[in-house]
């Protein structure tokens, strides 16, 4: 029955869209130290609501309410002896941003993940087949009060935060429940071509849907653009965890990016008490086909310290999509050294498609291994109909390198065919 309800919301949805005319953007309810303008959900008020045109703080609270409609199947096959898992998964996502008011305003973000098909384990026992992380769960996304005056804008609630590159504070945005933090946060943009970014983190929303509490971070971010044009940028930033545990990671770090003329470049490097990480990426940007060579180095040893750690970030977009290191983010024994190259370009109006390859080896020599631990080719094609509808294909394909012990990965085929309605 629950099932049937929840086929019944999607559909009931998809067919009011269809009848609605009034949409405007992408969502975007993130503070970015990249970006920090927020761009409002396509607009209902004037279907749902009639202005107050006599009071600013009625008009506020009015606001603009909109929703979210996102419909995925997963098919996922490793060689682990476990059967493949099908899942055809829904999310629901109901939103409303208020206007704003002296200053303030604020945004609510429910959601609902439920599957239609559930052949398939999340990352919770027990494991009937290969696991698809995205399990049944209900919550608030977000849920947060803003201000903005005096070049600062802050915010305080349950919200998505993106540093950087996302590599070490992220969204998770692929997974249906995402990943949002408990947090208040403060920028600053007073001098010109500086932004001073602070929050602190209380807790963490995780994408299998449950609440880390053990998990506090104060987090700080400078970044300042360099030239007239602003076109390349640099960063410096600490993450600090507060709690003191055996799990105590402290990220310290540089960042080097942007664009001269056709060639772009992306550079990072990190460490955490005795481990170490570094990203170098190069890209060609040819008109119709963009190129890309880069490569990644996370740390390893036998001592836990020597683990470089990557435990908030959105993973899913480093490594390859089959996901097969996400054990970076406790701290991979052998470490990883990541090669890859990737052409991307728009073969028609509408259509982005792009393809990756991966190479991937061990970073130290522990317990006799070290050595290849297989490579990977992605592929996907995007297609946006037009600003309310757009849709995905995506495939990845592991192949797993030295057959050795410590070699804990699995050959591995992943498929998705996604679709999304915005209204």
């Amino acid at each position: 029955m629950k099932r049937l309800l929840f086929a019944a919301v999607l559909i009931a949805m998809g067919a009011h869209a269809r009848k609605s005319s009034t949409a405007a953007a992408t969502p975007v309810s993130v503070i970015n130290a990249e970006d920090i303008e927020q761009t409002n959900w396509p607009t209902l008020d004037k279907v749902w609501f009639k202005q107050n045109k006599n009071s600013d703080f009625v008009n506020a609270l009015i606001g603009t309410p909109s929703a979210e409609l996102k419909l995925g199947y997963e098919y996922s096959d490793v060689d682990n002896g476990i059967p493949a898992a099908n899942a055809l998964i829904g999310r629901i996502r109901l939103n409303y941003q208020s206007g704003v008011w002296k200053g303030f305003d604020g945004f609510v973000q429910a959601q609902y993940v439920g599957s239609l098909v559930d052949n398939y384990s999340s990352s919770k026992p027990p494991v009937d087949y290969d696991v698809v992380a995205d399990p049944e769960a209900f919550r608030f996304h977000q849920a947060y009060l803003g201000w903005t005056g005096y070049d600062t804008k802050a915010r305080i609630g349950s919200q998505e935060i993106i540093l950087d590159n996302a590599r070490f504070i992220g969204n998770v945005g692929w997974r249906f429940n995402a990943q949002s933090f408990n947090a208040g946060l403060i920028q600053n943009q007073s001098v010109e071509n500086l932004k001073l970014f602070y929050s602190y983190i209380d807790s963490i929303n995780a994408p299998d849907g449950d609440t880390k509490r053990t998990r506090q971070y104060h987090l700080v971010n400078v970044q300042y653009d360099l030239g007239e044009e602003k076109k390349n940028k640099v960063s410096a930033y600490s993450y600090l965890q507060r709690n003191d545990n055996a799990d105590n990671v402290d990220t310290f770090g540089l960042r080097s990016w942007g664009k001269n003329g056709k060639i772009a470049h992306n550079g990072m490097l990190a460490f955490q008490r005795d481990a170490y990480y570094g990203y170098l990426s190069g890209a060609l940007d040819n008109e119709s086909v963009d190129f890309e060579l880069g490569g990644e180095y996370i740390s390893g040893g036998a001592d836990p310290k020597e683990r470089f750690q990557t435990l908030n970030g959105t993973a899913h977009a480093f490594n390859g999509w089959a996901d097969q290191f996400l054990g970076t983010g406790g701290g991979l024994k052998h470490g990883l050294v990541d090669i890859w190259a990737k052409v991307s370009g728009q073969p028609m109006d509408k259509m982005t498609a792009s393809a990756i390859f991966h190479y991937f080896n061990t970073a130290k020599d522990v317990d006799g291994f070290s050595g290849n631990y297989g490579s990977e080719i992605d592929a996907q094609l995007k297609y946006a109909f037009n600003e309310y509808i757009d849709t995905s294909a995506t495939i990845a394909y592991h192949m797993k390198g030295d057959n050795n012990a410590e070699n804990k990965t699995n050959d591995e085929t992943v498929f998705w065919l996604r679709g999304a309605l915005r209204f």
